[in-house]
């Protein structure tokens, strides 16, 4: 009875798949068969030696991207290096430049300043003397084309060599050289073969003008032809000097005071 229900179940279901077309497969044998085809393809030399090529391909590449840099990142970063370089130098050439200015302007502020003070103790020391050079009696101070003449004092000789306690100085200026000079005559009695001692009280002089003042400003001292043979007319000093002039493209202006009252003509007193 049972055998008989198998043999009906077997005959319905050939008979289905009669009818459906499907033929009965046997995947077991399929699979062995695809392995066994795959494994003698990779057994080839051929195939080996792809396969190598490309797993040493692939390694290399990774090796690369790990331990080195492309051609455009090297460029890149040459490229940064040389902006900061040249930023760099410009800086550095912009100090250099700085310091050189800075250093320019303190040999001209040197200058300045002792030329001011020199000026200024020359005037402190002006006395009403005349000068007798070349056989020719002198003002005690004159100014004439824009050159300053003077007498002072304060001549000291501290090893007694006999020197004159009173000296001629003279300001000229040399439009040419751009320099304003100091010359000193060691005797207010000289003459005219007599050499002046020189030195350069001020450079790069680009415009000069000095006048005295009465307390008015007068380019001219004495201001009238005075009468050499009266000498008081000889010893007459004004209120003040003022002086002005322009030193490398900067424009300034001194004036100093001559106070009278406190002139002596006795040789103590400052170099």
């Amino acid at each position: 009875m049972i055998k008989n229900k198998n043999f009906r179940i077997q005959s319905i279901a050939s008979h289905l798949r009669a009818q459906s077309g499907v033929i009965p497969t046997d995947y077991s044998g399929h699979s062995s068969s695809s392995y066994a085809q795959t494994k003698l393809r990779f057994r080839e030399p051929h195939t080996r030696n792809m396969v190598s090529r490309l797993a040493a391909r692939s390694s290399n590449a990774r090796l690369t991207r790990a331990l080195g840099f492309t051609l455009v990142e090297l460029l890149v970063a040459i490229a940064i290096f040389a902006v900061l370089s040249l930023l760099g130098w410009k800086i550095f050439d912009y100090l250099l430049k700085v310091r050189d200015r800075n250093a320019e302007h303190e040999v001209h502020l040197f200058e300045l300043q002792d030329a001011y003070q020199q000026i200024l103790r020359d005037s402190l020391q002006i006395i009403p003397l005349s000068a007798n050079q070349g056989g020719q009696l002198h003002p005690a101070l004159e100014i004439d084309n824009q050159i300053l003449r003077f007498s002072k004092a304060g001549v000291t000789d501290p090893l007694k060599q006999g020197l004159s306690p009173f000296e001629r100085i003279e300001y000229r200026y040399d439009a040419d050289q751009k320099k304003l000079y100091r010359l000193k005559y060691t005797n207010l009695n000289t003459s005219n073969n007599e050499q002046p001692l020189s030195s350069t009280l001020l450079s790069q002089v680009d415009q000069y003008q000095i006048m005295v003042l009465t307390p008015q400003e007068v380019t001219k001292w004495p201001e009238v032809n005075i009468d050499q043979t009266k000498p008081n007319e000889l010893k007459k000093l004004p209120k003040g000097i003022k002086i002005q002039l322009t030193v490398a493209g900067v424009s300034y202006e001194w004036i100093y005071s001559l106070n009278q009252s406190n002139l002596s003509l006795s040789p103590q007193g400052g170099s």
